[in-house]
């Protein structure tokens, strides 16, 4: 039987114990054994992970060259790579995803890390020699001070590391409130950090739940920015409590993103595209090809062969390295997306495949089939909501301007997919698309130099690229006279008109 990891908070470069001396216990969902307690994290937890990252802050780590912040993160990537294994198997067991995928997680997060460091390099400002030959404009970028990130269970590393590395490049510290269901990995990366050469305090881990350590982080004072990965729901709920003291908020939120397949599209490619971008952990994630909108003319020949492809990925335990597919997060989630299949049958709609919890070998976790549910309408709940599991709502459209109008019918707005062969369709398309990402005959494919977000209720702001690293900064003029100054004061109201640049 493995070793039960039973972990305290990060604070201050060091394990700190909780205040409260209470645990979370976390079971394994795919065949609940425990697997891990994490510290039930409280208010006192926060502030004083608050009171050391505001310290680290204050000693210079804001002011440190960013050569030295760099090759901090570099070693930090390194270290992330040499510990993929153990990462990756920690990541697979807590959520319940095929460990293959979360290894790929761990890559990512490096690659992540290593762009972020690049960028370290390169923070720079404006100067304005034009406003005059006694006077000098500079506009800086300097880090925001204290950041909060509050992340969620589906993608534990790779949503931290959309910010993480960005906000230590940018000169800011951090302190963290990784899910309450999947922490593990978080500790994890923080002892790393610390191994790479972060200074005490930059980096801090709090754990618990949203109520006592989310919102303890959210409302807090000394906290200059909160960054959250979530539901639509919760981030308002976060918006909200931030503006009692106004500070930043950026939101990565919910979606329901759609692969609009054209008649001429490479049928194949398509296929493997639709079905990935639907079933990729479970179809927990916020980019996930929800929704088929599919070209009326070619849709009994796709679905056929997409529902054969669906019926032939494998389901297996986290750590099978052949699973294709594993379990959901929990009970009450699996029953949510079983509800909204149900939903869709009562309302009309046609489930091709799947739509059943899996029993046998699986009847000690939470697993569902991959499934398929075709005749969607736009007014069903399984077009609109955000369902978070392997389920693809399947809708016929005639023409160009009919897919683009379902497509951009919905609350949210991360991502989208084409499939056309007709370079100038694409990009016509792609124009009238209302998210942030679109995919062109590909799905889920990005890299690190392209920002990432959301427009609508899929959030605000952007992470990775130039703009990742922006969105940890506060802009500051300063104004530097040259010279001796001329008095204002004790002139007439003509005269004072006179004297340039005085407001």
């Amino acid at each position: 039987m493995p070793e039960v990891r039973r972990n305290d908070h990060f604070i201050n470069g060091r394990a700190w114990k909780c205040a409260s001396g209470e645990r979370i216990s976390r079971h394994s969902p795919a065949h609940g054994r425990l697997l891990a307690e994490f510290a039930a994290g409280s208010s006192e937890d926060v502030d004083a992970a608050v009171q050391a990252a505001r310290a680290a802050y204050d000693a210079g780590w804001y002011a440190m060259p960013g050569e030295q912040r760099a090759k901090i993160l570099n070693a930090f990537a390194d270290l992330l790579d040499a510990n993929v294994d153990r990462l990756g198997a920690i990541e697979a067991e807590e959520v319940g995803k095929p460990v293959r995928f979360a290894r790929f997680e761990v890559g990512m997060s490096a690659q992540l890390t290593r762009y972020a460091a690049a960028l370290a390099w390169q923070l720079s400002g404006q100067s304005f020699n034009n406003l005059g030959e006694d006077k000098l404009g500079l506009v800086t970028r300097e880090p925001c001070g204290v950041v909060g990130l509050i992340t969620p269970w589906n993608f534990p590393l790779l949503t931290l590391f959309q910010k993480l590395p960005y906000a230590l490049a940018a000169g800011c510290t951090v302190v963290l409130k990784p899910s309450e269901l999947t922490s593990g990995t978080a500790l994890e990366v923080a002892l790393l950090a610390t191994q790479a050469g972060l200074p005490g305090g930059v980096f801090n881990v709090v754990t618990g739940t949203g109520e006592s350590v989310g919102s303890a982080i959210v409302s807090h004072p000394n906290v200059d920015m909160v960054s959250f990965t979530g539901s639509t729901r919760v981030g308002k709920a976060i918006a909200r409590e931030a503006a009692g003291t106004v500070k930043r908020v950026a939101l990565e939120l919910g979606g329901k993103a759609a692969n609009i397949v054209f008649a001429d599209a490479d049928f194949d490619a398509a296929i493997d595209g639709v079905l990935f971008g639907f079933m990729l952990n479970q179809g927990q994630e916020c980019v996930a090809g929800a929704r088929l909108l599919i070209e009326a003319s070619i849709a009994p020949r796709f679905m056929e062969e997409l529902k054969q492809r669906t019926e032939r990925l494998k389901i297996g335990l986290p750590l099978d390295e052949s699973a294709d597919m594993s379990s959901l997060i929990h009970e009450a989630h699996l029953n949510s997306v079983l509800g909204h299949v149900k939903s869709a049958q009562r309302e009309g709609a046609e489930v091709v495949t799947g739509g059943d919890r899996l029993g046998d070998q699986f009847a000690d976790g939470f697993f569902m089939s991959p499934t398929i549910v075709a005749g969607v309408s736009p007014d069903m709940r399984l077009f609109r909501e955000e369902v978070f599991g392997p389920v693809l709502s399947v809708t016929t459209f005639e023409s160009v301007e009919e897919a683009v109008t379902l497509a951009n019918d919905t609350d949210y707005g991360l991502a989208n997919g084409i499939w056309t062969r007709d370079v100038s369709k694409a990009l016509g398309v792609a124009r009238r698309l209302r998210s942030g990402t679109v995919f062109v005959n590909t799905y889920l494919e990005t890299a690190p130099q392209l920002p990432f977000g959301g427009y609508k209720q899929s959030g605000q702001g952007r992470e990775n690229g130039l703009e990742g690293l922006l969105e940890f900064t506060e802009i500051k003029s300063t104004i530097l006279k040259i010279g001796p100054r001329e008095a204002i004061l004790g002139h007439t109201a003509a005269d004072h008109q006179a004297v340039p640049g005085t407001v």
